[in-house]
């Protein structure tokens, strides 16, 4: 996804820099730490807040701070999920916790979910509310994962992906200071686009099987036809392609170890 690519490395610039601006009282060796955490990452998340608040007429650098809080959350989520799941490596490279040791790298996840939504405090109420919901659900569905599986797969899928795909979307659509009907179908919109990214990701890596792919195709369709109330503008039309996207970037470059 061109947008995509042109973000990216304004995203990539904006997380290392924020280090030392939101955590001033970590160590530089913990601070070096949070910058290779921070690294990783497709920027899919702050991808759909900014190209959501381009769509609905704001600038790209409005929905900025939504987009680096919403990859502080999924960066977090990701070292509590190694290290719940024992996994060693994340993107080919030692898993934080196998770094920092375990009780560290989880304490240090934890203030990164916190200073997130302590930083969107400070752009108002439904901005914090919405990260702090997705940063609930997302819990939610990791304890559910751990006592339900497979049978709960859809409802976790939807709590640990798709809530943070949705609030990235809705933080774009409040950027850009959207009507009620926009933010509540940029959340829709971004909540379908993170269950298809999922399902696809989980089908590449063989956790599901072929029959999935229709239901796949239905998630993008929904997903398009949830921006029925947003402007017809060149923006609009990148978004409408990004579900799409995101299913066969999952596809064709899924690799030989976990990634999210």
């Amino acid at each position: 996804m061109q947008y995509r690519a042109r973000i990216k490395d304004r995203v990539d610039a904006g997380l290392a820099g924020c280090v030392a601006e939101w955590f001033p009282e970590l160590p530089p060796p913990d601070q070096d730490a949070l910058r290779a955490i921070l690294a990783r990452g497709k920027r899919l998340r702050a991808c759909l807040a900014c190209l959501v608040a381009e769509a609905l007429g704001a600038r790209m650098e409005a929905a900025m701070p939504a987009a680096l809080a919403i990859e502080m959350v999924h960066a977090a989520s990701l070292v509590h999920d190694d290290f719940v799941d024992g996994d060693a490596l994340r993107h080919g490279k030692p898993a934080a916790w196998t770094v920092l040791e375990p009780r560290r790298a989880v304490l240090l996840a934890d203030m990164m979910f916190a200073t997130a939504i302590e930083r969107m405090a400070h752009c108002g109420a439904a901005e914090v509310g919405a990260l702090a919901h997705a940063v609930a659900a997302t819990a939610r569905g990791a304890f559910q994962e751990t006592h339900e599986g497979s049978a709960a797969y859809r409802r976790i899928n939807q709590a640990k992906t798709g809530s943070l795909f949705a609030a990235a979307a809705r933080l774009g659509a409040l950027a850009a200071k959207a009507r009620t009907a926009e933010v509540e179908a940029a959340h829709e919109f971004g909540a379908l686009a993170g269950e298809a990214y999922q399902l696809a990701d989980d089908l590449a890596d063989g956790v599901l099987r072929p029959c999935i792919e229709d239901e796949i195709g239905a998630l993008v369709e929904r997903a398009r036809a949830a921006l029925a109330p947003f402007p017809d503008n060149e923006s609009t039309r990148l978004l409408a392609e990004a579900p799409g996207e995101f299913v066969r970037r999952a596809l064709t470059m899924a690799e030989p170890y976990a990634v999210r």
